[in-house]
């Protein structure tokens, strides 16, 4: 393995350990949460796409329309998401996080950046600084990926 390899691994390998971490910091907030897992995924997804339709929830669910129509009436059920009829086709409903919805999805992100600026504390200036420039110059990769996924969707519509 070339040296460039060894340190994508480690940089993986870290950013795994982190996540792991993150994840068991946030269980007791995972733990409260009474919903299913599907309903757990429809309200990111929602939270991630407000306004979007229950046909386009099956897509990025990747479950049918039926399946999508009773998974979000469940999400609307718990007071989570909220339907709105689309201005632009009145046959159409848009979902949206209510307030409710928005304070789950709250506490759990809530509770990884708290954990993360502790961690990040321990760091003395300089090594913050650099962990800065690379997360920095990753988070435009992220950026530059989601852009083109954006436009590769756009043109399979």
């Amino acid at each position: 393995m070339d040296a460039g390899g060894a340190i994508l691994d480690a940089v993986a390998g870290d950013l795994a350990t982190i996540y792991r971490r993150l994840q068991e910091l946030t269980m007791p907030v995972w733990l409260r949460l009474d919903l299913s897992m599907a309903q757990f995924r429809a309200l990111v997804v929602i939270g991630h796409h407000p306004g979007m339709t229950v046909g386009e929830l099956g897509t990025k669910l990747a479950i049918g329309q039926s399946a999508s129509s009773f998974l979000s009436d469940a999400v609307v059920r718990r007071g989570l998401v909220g339907r709105t009829e689309d201005p632009a086709d009145r046959r159409r409903a848009l979902l949206s996080c209510t307030p409710a919805g928005e304070a789950q999805l709250a506490e759990l992100r809530q509770g990884n950046q708290q954990a993360l600026k502790e961690w990040l504390r321990t760091l003395d200036e300089d090594r913050l600084r650099a962990m800065a420039d690379g997360l920095a110059a990753v988070a435009e990769a992220a950026r530059q990926s989601e852009a083109s996924e954006r436009k590769a969707s756009e043109t399979t519509r």
